[in-house]
């Protein structure tokens, strides 16, 4: 019940300074860099951003 708890309040945190916890990483260059290299792994994103960038 307690971890239950937890995890509710964490999700609401996150739900609730997404965009503090976006910027603060897209802020931090090595974070930024290291995101951007991790979701450039997945192949839709890659492809739409390829599409976009080079269409």
């Amino acid at each position: 019940m307690r971890r239950l708890i937890v995890l509710l309040a964490g999700s609401f945190a996150i739900y609730r300074y997404r965009y503090r916890i976006v910027n603060f990483v897209l802020g931090n260059q090595q974070l930024r860099r290291y995101f951007i290299n991790l979701s450039m792994r997945v192949p839709f994103i890659r492809d739409r951003f390829v599409n976009r960038a080079f269409h």
